[in-house]
C-alpha cells in the first residue's frame, strides 16, 4: 500500500521579492558575477531561497535578480524576506530599487483541492 501524499498546509505561503542591484565597482561582466555568485549562495545556502539572475544581463554594473521562497506561514514568509532585504541593504554593492516584495498564501496563487 503507497502512502498518501501529504497535503498542502492552509496557511502555506509563497514569497517573492524582485530586486535591481548596482555594482559601481563593476568595470566588466566578470567583476559582476563574483559577487552575483556569492549572493547567490547566501541566498540559497542561509535562506534557502531560490535565486535568479532575471535581467540587465548585458549591463556590468546592474543586475535584476528574483528571490522565490516557500514558508509555513505568511508571517515566517515576512520574515524571511526581510531578513534577504535587509541582507541585499547591507552588501558593498547599491540596491537599487526593490521592485516587488510581497507574501501570498499558497491558495490564493493557485487553486487546487487540499
Amino acid at each position: 500500500m503507497r502512502p498518501e501524499k501529504s497535503r498542502v498546509r492552509r496557511d502555506a505561503c509563497v514569497g517573492v521579492l524582485l530586486a535591481e542591484l548596482h555594482f559601481p565597482f563593476s568595470r566588466t561582466l566578470k567583476d559582476k558575477r563574483a559577487p552575483l555568485a556569492s549572493l547567490r549562495d547566501v541566498v540559497q545556502g542561509r535562506f534557502h531561497a531560490s535565486f535568479s539572475e532575471v535581467g540587465l544581463h548585458d549591463a556590468w554594473q546592474r543586475a535584476r535578480v528574483l528571490v522565490v521562497l516557500a514558508a509555513s506561514s505568511l508571517q515566517q514568509t515576512r520574515e524571511r524576506l526581510d531578513d534577504i532585504d535587509r541582507y541585499l541593504h547591507a552588501q558593498e554593492f547599491e540596491v537599487a530599487r526593490v521592485a516587488l516584495k510581497t507574501a501570498d498564501p499558497v491558495d490564493t496563487v493557485w487553486e487546487f483541492d487540499y
